[in-house]
């Protein structure tokens, strides 16, 4: 079995070892967050799943594939980690409109379907994790504050709640380096 980071180096020539001082900056940041931080490799791998989707940066999704297939998650978990940017990037961009206009009583009621967060195929926790990573990928302050509120709630540490804000920094950059 190839470990997480040869995979990436495989995947993707941006994150390979002989870029410049900044690709390297970011490619030892994700293997730090994904390997030596408070989040567990299947935390980090499913939200890396999300946000590697979020941003469309195709290898490193490929990867968080491959990674969550090996860690035994079923097609249809890899599949709601993959779409759950999607479901965010619709809240995430309503709440930031909602927020923007500062008039939540003229707009009480979202309106939008969301029944997939009744019952997630990954549970409760592990969607409000991927939600709240999405959410500060995206820039939502509402939503930020009102799934890292849930998270503490439910017991998940401020350090976890840290790395995956971490997390979805570094995907960000990445993505911002295949553009350069």
């Amino acid at each position: 079995m190839m470990t997480s980071t040869e995979i990436i180096l495989f995947a993707d020539p941006v994150l390979d070892a002989t870029q410049s001082t900044i690709a390297k900056d970011l490619r030892l940041n994700l293997k730090r967050i994904l390997h030596e931080s408070s989040l567990t490799v299947e935390e980090g791998h499913l939200a890396l799943m999300a946000l590697a989707t979020a941003v469309e940066y195709g290898a490193l999704k490929e990867f968080a594939g491959t990674m969550l297939k090996e860690l035994g998650f079923a097609e249809e978990q890899i599949r709601e980690a993959a779409e759950s940017s999607a479901i965010m990037a619709m809240l995430n961009t309503y709440y930031r409109f909602r927020y923007m206009v500062n008039k939540d009583q003229d707009y009480a009621t979202a309106g939008l379907r969301m029944t997939s967060l009744a019952r997630p195929a990954l549970g409760k926790e592990k969607f409000e994790m991927l939600a709240f990573a999405i959410s500060v990928l995206n820039g939502c302050q509402s939503c930020v504050r009102s799934h890292e509120e849930v998270l503490r709630n439910t017991g998940f540490s401020t350090e976890k709640i840290h790395d995956l804000a971490r997390l979805a920094s570094v995907v960000k950059a990445l993505k911002t380096l295949t553009t350069v």
